[in-house]
């Protein structure tokens, strides 16, 4: 004596679709993006954020994947160290409030890493054009 079970999908696989995730991640890298930059070491102090400077030069890739940091520093800012291995460290950040591990920072607070979360669902939940 068996059980037989049907399993429809269907609303499963299309609220999971390849473009419904995909806006998911771009969504939750944005957000996470923009909560990150205040911990991002400024030059400009916060000022001037456009051009070659580590905030301005930001980008989140077309996947959603990764935020990528595109000035030649952002490597020694981001790790806290600079020249040669094992290399020296970072003692003063000139914008208060920054320092290496932006994203470590962003995971500590609760608020922002929270809505960080919520923009991924949020972006689950679009729906113009997504299927």
């Amino acid at each position: 004596m068996g059980v037989k079970v049907k399993v429809d999908l269907t609303q499963l696989n299309k609220r999971f679709s390849q473009k419904r995730l995909r806006f998911a991640k771009l969504a939750m890298a944005n957000e996470a993006l923009q909560a990150m930059n205040k911990y991002v070491p400024s030059s400009s102090m916060g000022q001037n954020e456009s051009g070659a400077t580590l905030r301005g030069m930001t980008f989140v890739d077309d996947s959603g994947d990764y935020i990528n940091y595109k000035v030649p520093y952002a490597r020694a800012q981001f790790y806290g160290k600079v020249g040669p291995y094992p290399g020296y460290p970072v003692k003063k950040y000139t914008t208060p409030g920054t320092s290496k591990r932006w994203d470590l920072r962003l995971k500590g607070n609760k608020e922002e890493f929270k809505a960080v979360g919520d923009a991924f669902i949020k972006g689950l939940e679009w729906t113009e054009n997504a299927d």
